[in-house]
């Protein structure tokens, strides 16, 4: 399927509003410095978004929109009654719908909770110093600029308020390039996020490599990257624009559902031998964009990973389409000749 889908222009401005906005709270939260600002309108108003989303109702470790996505009872801390925390489960690796033993996680398991919080793992005692450092710096300058402004008692009762914010801003600004650097080579240390390998042992390959075998193989395929609310499709774009710029997330949730049973789906499709490094790549590159999806989603508690993420989707088209001019080669050269625009 040569895929139209593009990422929305809108979507770049809004990830980055989010994510700068985001990551202050978490800088001011994890080290109680907030009343230093708390006047200050800094967040742009999404404060209550976070609170709602970041909400953990059977203290699990997994948020309840977390559970709703792996199907999860978000009011019952142990699923399964197997004596162990649903969020514990899915860190290390087993399965919290499953009892013990015998419980180990589903193929390539969505990238959530500690285990895949790039932005956890980033923030440092030494980030938070930068961060102030920065603020304090133009600060001064400012001071300096207004000799009339001489103790902190003038500062806040005569500087706007949204000069103050655009400082803490351009000070977040100055440290977004270090943050982003170091959260790239901290997903590196991470495979199963944006780094993705199917191998033999994943997939259902045959040794029937027919005509009719193929065709067969090819059609079950396309049924699934033809259906209405595949990743690639206009819908999945939709559902993308219409969470941030309207704060409701409830599609993008049903399409990364539907979708990851696609996946369980596709890997258990009888892929022809001579396919099955195109079958391979193919859920490979699914799984990625069910990741950034997924991380996207996961923006205000892993700002730094969607940030990653909002990158790696606006080259997915380009690497997918690849892909299936491979696949159309291949076909040709057995005599098939199939069609994936739709």
């Amino acid at each position: 399927m040569k895929i139209k889908f593009k990422k929305p222009s809108s979507i770049a401005g809004l990830i980055t509003a989010i994510v700068l906005a985001v990551l202050l709270i978490l800088f001011v939260g994890a080290y109680s410095k907030r009343e230093a600002f708390s006047s200050f309108d800094l967040f742009g108003g999404k404060e209550a978004v976070i609170e709602s989303q970041n909400k953990d109702t059977d203290n699990d470790g997994l948020k309840d929109w977390q559970e709703d996505l792996f199907g999860t009872d978000p009011t019952n801390p142990d699923t399964d009654k197997d004596g162990f925390l649903d969020g514990e489960e899915i860190s290390s690796n087993h399965n919290p719908l499953v009892k013990s033993p015998g419980d180990t996680q589903i193929f390539y398991p969505l990238p959530l909770g500690d285990k895949y919080n790039v932005t956890k793992k980033v923030l440092s005692d030494e980030n938070l110093d930068t961060l102030f450092a920065s603020y304090f710096s133009q600060k001064n300058q400012y001071l300096d600029s207004n000799p009339q402004i001489d103790s902190q008692e003038t500062f806040s009762a005569n500087v706007n308020k949204s000069t103050i914010s655009e400082m803490w801003k351009r000070a977040l600004g100055d440290l977004y390039s270090v943050l982003t650097e170091k959260a790239i080579t901290e997903l590196e240390t991470i495979p199963g996020v944006f780094d993705i390998t199917v191998i033999d042992n994943d997939i259902n390959i045959s040794q029937d490599n027919s005509k009719e075998a193929i065709q067969t193989y090819i059609d079950q395929v396309s049924a699934i990257l033809y259906a209405s609310n595949f990743f690639l499709k206009e819908e999945a774009s939709t559902a993308i624009t219409k969470a941030f710029e309207e704060d409701d997330f409830s599609q993008l949730d049903t399409l990364i559902k539907e979708n990851d049973a696609r996946i369980e789906q596709a890997k258990e499709i009888p892929a022809p031998s001579t396919w099955k490094d195109i079958h391979k790549k193919g859920l490979e590159l699914t799984l990625l964009v069910r990741n950034i999806y997924v991380a996207l989603r996961d923006v205000y508690d892993d700002p730094l990973k969607a940030y990653i993420a909002s990158n790696k989707l606006e080259e997915f088209p380009l690497t997918w389409n690849n892909l299936m001019g491979q696949a159309i080669d291949l076909a040709s050269s057995q005599g098939i000749t199939i069609s994936l625009q739709k």
